[in-house]
């Protein structure tokens, strides 16, 4: 019978083995998930995002240039240059990309500290970068234009941003004349804002033409930036107002049928609907008919006011109600949602782009433009969405980010 005195011992040490590795996996996932690594993964994603935030800036200072040095169009620019640029909007673009997953990741803790780290360095390394082709592009612009045609151009610039969008005032005043100022205001603030833009244009290029130093046109041309998006801003308030002055009525009345529909079912069926529900659709009710009251000299208002109710409405009935109600009710609110999202994008836009002062913080900044950069995309993919569930889902969504 052969000699089994070996088992005993070889497999106390085979557990003893097993149980030393189970450890080692055990304390070493606990460390990659320690508040320390979870802290260490925070930061990390903050400098990631402080890097975008630089290199966004930076990138915008690059198309300055390249304006400035009317190099954007013209065929004698070097084509490393132009390379070099659209590099530089891609490694951008992606870094929206990468910050918003780790802003968004809860996965491993050490995962995605190495990974905001990879990221972070890669922006850095192309905020260097720019900053090179910046001077390249400075070289080439000293050696291959004067500032003559530098200012002629440039010129050329703010009488084409005056002749396409034209004079906002006759606009501002049919709105001023139908609507309350609740439903102007916005382009209100946008005419003053184009007009203030191109009084500093006017004044970066009078120094111009007693000064060639660089500056002064590439104010011009930012200044020229600012004004253009002013002026279309106040063409698209007055084609959303009136878009809306002429849906407003029939949304309203449309969602007040859908209301009354609503508190049936939560009032046949309040256990499959949230808590209250009937009592708050009814509340939205009386809402909806005040906002209907006013919709002749508040369109915006009135719906923006039935897509918020539509979206309540539907938290509050949830799987009350069928499958294809609830298709019926995404299309029937999905124009409406995707009107205010626009809207409320675009406004968050201008605000983007008018806040200079000091007191926006870097951190602030980086959070708003990240804010805006995940608006845009759930607004395309809404677009995009076949089903009408999702798109009303991805309009939602986009709103809620900006609003």
């Amino acid at each position: 019978m052969p000699d089994l005195g070996w088992v005993g011992p070889a497999a106390i040490i085979v557990a003893a083995a097993a149980l030393l590795v189970l450890t080692v996996i055990v304390v070493v996932r606990a460390q990659r998930r320690s508040r320390r690594v979870r802290a260490a993964a925070s930061q990390a994603v903050s400098e990631a995002a402080a890097a975008l935030l630089a290199l966004d800036d930076a990138v915008d200072g690059l198309d300055l240039d390249f304006e400035a040095a009317d190099a954007l169009e013209s065929a004698d620019v070097p084509s490393d240059l132009r390379r070099s640029r659209a590099t530089a909007h891609r490694v951008r673009d992606r870094g929206y990309s990468d910050v918003i997953t780790l802003d968004a990741d809860t996965g491993v803790a050490a995962r995605r500290r190495d990974q905001a780290r990879r990221v972070r360095q890669a922006l850095a390394v192309q905020h260097e970068r720019v900053a090179e082709t910046r001077t390249r592009l400075t070289e080439w612009a000293g050696s291959h234009r004067t500032p003559d045609r530098l200012l002629a151009a440039a010129r050329r610039r703010r009488d084409e941003v005056a002749a396409t969008s034209g004079d906002p005032g006759p606009l501002l005043a049919a709105l001023r004349a139908r609507f309350d100022e609740l439903d102007w205001a916005d382009a209100a603030s946008a005419a003053e804002g184009a007009s203030a833009a191109l009084a500093d244009a006017d004044a970066a290029l009078a120094r111009a033409t007693n000064d060639s130093a660089p500056g002064h046109l590439r104010d011009a041309i930012a200044a020229l930036h600012r004004a253009d998006r002013h002026l279309r801003a106040v063409e698209e308030d007055h084609r959303v107002a009136l878009q809306a002055a002429d849906n407003a009525v029939a949304e309203a009345q449309a969602a007040r049928s859908e209301l009354d529909e609503a508190i049936e079912v939560a009032t046949s069926r309040p256990e499959a609907c949230r808590e209250d529900a009937a009592e708050r659709l009814r509340a939205a009710t009386a809402e909806l008919d005040d906002a209907a009251g006013s919709a002749a000299r508040r369109p915006r208002e009135t719906i923006a006011t039935v897509a918020r109710l539509r979206e309540e409405r539907d938290h509050l009935l949830g799987d009350a109600v069928s499958v294809r109600r609830r298709v019926e009710a995404a299309r029937a609110a999905l124009p409406g949602t995707l009107a205010c999202a626009r809207a409320a994008l675009a406004s968050a836009e201008r605000r983007d782009a008018g806040s200079e002062d000091a007191a926006h913080d870097d951190d602030n900044r980086i959070a708003h433009r990240l804010r805006l950069e995940r608006a845009r995309r759930h607004l395309s993919a809404a677009r995009a969405a076949t089903d009408a569930t999702q798109a009303l889902a991805d309009a939602r969504t986009a709103w809620a980010a900006v609003r």
